[in-house]
């Protein structure tokens, strides 16, 4: 067992909606990865920031000689919507890898758009909820959130992976994760062909009232588990959208790959020449 305080070594940040649950759940089984049982959002200043080193250190106590530990949690690539993030993570751990998975932004709209549907969080039309809410299409751009991370960090911590090639090629893309981070490339999970979290399911998972939420936040601080937080924070129920229903106006995707083309241009440069843009740019 290690002695002292365990910090991690890797982060897996996003893309929310890209295929980081089903990674995650792939290198859970590893027997030299040992990953926290959560989302931490730890260096999110408005969620968990507030609770300190100690309290981060504590979600890791579980640790033992595994060469690599690590957390996900998307939130850590939605700037400009949660800022800071970087330079806090570069401050703390100056020597993380990060991982980063990237889908064709206008499914990954599209997907988180079904998400907060299905979870009550969102009750306007697809067009209208994207055009309004700067966020969705601020975390699908990648290449922005990427500068981020490099004003604070080596290019040679950050591994950027498409969703695409974790779907279509899962056994090369992650040994290729594997390596990165520092483990045995060659070992294989018994569900790797399995996907995790797909929009489709139709279990769900629906915020308490606010105030019951700050409660349940608030008793962190005074020792609760925060895994009994996030589970009593929602309340579970069955829900249905029409997906196939659900789809961009052209006029709506135009104005959308418009705006992403600057991004996913830059994007080349971290993804290389076999990068195909999406066909976008």
């Amino acid at each position: 067992m290690r002695r002292g305080p365990v910090l991690p070594t890797f982060l897996v940040i996003g893309a929310a909606k890209s295929g980081t649950t089903s990674l995650v759940h792939y290198l859970r089984g590893h027997p030299q990865v040992h990953l926290a049982d959560f989302e931490l959002h730890y260096f999110v200043a408005e969620r968990r920031w507030r609770l300190g080193p100690a309290w981060y250190q504590a979600q890791f106590k579980g640790a033992g000689d595994e060469v690599a530990v690590g957390e996900k949690s998307p939130s850590y690539a939605r700037h400009p919507y949660y800022r800071g993030v970087p330079g806090r993570i570069a401050a703390l751990l100056p020597d993380v890898r990060l991982v980063y998975l990237v889908r064709h932004p206008l499914q990954r709209i599209r997907s988180e758009y079904l998400h907060r549907t299905l979870n009550g969080k969102e009750r306007r039309p697809l067009d209208e909820a994207v055009l309004a809410n700067p966020t969705y299409l601020d975390t699908s751009r990648y290449a922005l959130q990427i500068e981020q991370y490099l004003q604070h960090f080596d290019r040679t911590q950050l591994l950027v992976l498409t969703a695409e090639g974790l779907r279509q090629a899962r056994t090369a893309t992650l040994a290729q994760v594997q390596a990165f981070i520092g483990v045995n490339p060659s070992w294989q999970p018994p569900q790797l062909q399995h996907e995790y979290n797909r929009t489709l399911q139709r279990r769900v998972r629906r915020p308490v009232a606010r105030p019951l939420r700050r409660l349940l936040n608030a008793s962190v601080r005074v020792g609760m588990p925060p895994r009994t937080v996030e589970r009593l924070s929602y309340r579970s129920g069955s829900a249905t959208v029409d997906r196939a229903g659900v789809t961009f106006s052209d006029a709506t995707r135009s104005r959308l790959e418009d705006e992403l083309r600057d991004d996913v241009r830059r994007l080349r440069g971290y993804l290389g020449p076999r990068f195909d843009g999406w066909g976008i740019g």
